[in-house]
């Protein structure tokens, strides 16, 4: 099964999302808390300025690897918090220091690549739909290469779903 490598906070929000939380007043009606809505944000489409090869066949099943460097924290908290109002767990989970790098952490079916969409994920050139997303028990190590690849994980396979 091919990868594909992908930056931090992205990665983990394809695989496992986040938590939608919501402002609620307190009793004292001056503070505000904030409480889980019971929904989750996953990320469904990975936009790529390239698009999937012809070798590549629609719909098919990849892993996610999160490479070793994260994306850039203050444009990605900026644009979380102004596009998906209520995604305050990722301040936890982008300093969090168990969510993993280098490593495959999941495997999501990969089944359209789009140019134009209205969906909020959607931000790039190409944007790869993105459905079905499985997390494993246990993140897979292994090094991540540049576009879709064959991950080198003979010795991990029964760390798998």
């Amino acid at each position: 099964m091919k990868a594909l490598s992908i930056r931090q906070p992205w990665a983990s929000l394809i695989i496992h999302g986040i938590p939608l939380l919501q402002s609620v007043s307190c009793e004292d009606g001056v503070s505000t808390r904030l409480e889980d809505t019971g929904k989750v944000i996953v990320k469904n489409i990975e936009n790529r300025p390239w698009t999937i090869p012809n070798s590549f066949k629609l719909p098919q099943t990849i892993h996610i690897h999160t490479s070793k460097r994260d994306d850039d924290f203050e444009s990605s908290f900026k644009w979380l918090c102004n596009t998906l109002k209520g995604a305050y767990g990722y301040i936890l989970m982008h300093y969090s220091k168990s969510i993993p790098r280098g490593a495959l952490i999941g495997k999501v079916d990969v089944i359209d690549c789009i140019t134009e969409s209205d969906n909020p994920w959607f931000v790039g050139r190409y944007g790869f739909v993105l459905a079905n997303p499985i997390p494993y028990e246990k993140p897979i190590p292994c090094k991540g290469k540049l576009g879709f690849f064959e991950p080198d994980i003979a010795q991990n396979r029964h760390s798998e779903q």
